[in-house]
């Protein structure tokens, strides 16, 4: 198994990726928000790259069967039912229903790389369960795709990318690339702290000047939802659902 990080999207060229499983993680907090509604008994979560796009998605389904998602510049779109802080993605709010959501990096990156053997979204909140899925099936590649920020880099995916990396780098026959041992020493240096870490980062602070700080603190958590999520058909996201011995 060899684990690569992109520390930025668009790093790792989407035709490396044909025999990798490509994990998706935008902490803060589009991969949170999808754990978290999917948890809670969503029926799938459908990506838009755009507030447009996603408009147009819903158009294609009765209003029950449906909650309208999205944020830009962290704040929820007008006219859209909830924005993307993972506190709205309750039970009562999306069980049973599907969930179109837009947001300024997360959902973009989950469609850049349909040639993937798998796309996975993950988090700190489900890394037990998405680790314990990848260390399963080690005839396969692994990138961990941050999706940073505005096309940059942003510490809290490095970090949750590095937990992951750490963790993955344990196994037999597991090789990392450098950019997944400077995702691993990142984490590492930082793996007692990492709530600190995300309120002290651009984008958590940011989250947290516009009234996000309890969102930050919770996408802090580690292992808390036994949650796989798993792009379908590469355009929609849902709760995998694995028997003994799969992945």
């Amino acid at each position: 198994m060899r684990v690569d990080v992109s520390l930025i999207p668009g790093e790792v060229a989407a035709k490396d990726v044909s025999n990798a499983a490509v994990v998706v993680i935008d902490v803060l907090r589009a991969s949170s928000t999808v754990t978290t509604a999917l948890a809670n008994s969503c029926e799938e979560v459908i990506p838009a790259e755009s507030i447009e796009e996603a408009i147009t998605l819903a158009s294609g389904y009765s209003r029950p069967d449906y909650v309208l998602g999205g944020e830009r510049r962290g704040l929820a779109v007008d006219g859209f039912d909830l924005g993307n802080s993972p506190g709205e993605y309750s039970e009562a709010r999306v069980a049973g229903k599907k969930v179109i959501l837009a947001t300024t990096n997360g959902t973009r990156a989950v469609k850049q790389y349909g040639g993937a053997r798998e796309i996975v979204v993950a988090c700190f909140l489900n890394a037990g369960a998405v680790l314990h899925m990848l260390a399963t099936a080690e005839d396969r590649d692994v990138l961990l795709l941050c999706a940073g920020q505005d096309g940059r880099f942003s510490i809290e995916d490095a970090l949750c990318a590095g937990l992951y990396a750490s963790e993955l780098a344990q196994l037999s026959g597991a090789a990392l690339s450098d950019s997944a041992r400077a995702a691993a020493a990142i984490y590492e240096h930082r793996r007692g702290s990492i709530e600190d870490a995300l309120t002290e980062s651009e984008h958590g602070t940011y989250l947290a000047s516009i009234g996000f700080l309890d969102d930050v603190r919770y996408c802090a958590r580690q292992s808390v939802l036994d949650v796989i999520p798993k792009v379908y058909d590469r355009r929609v996201i849902r709760r995998a659902r694995l028997g003994p011995g799969e992945s």
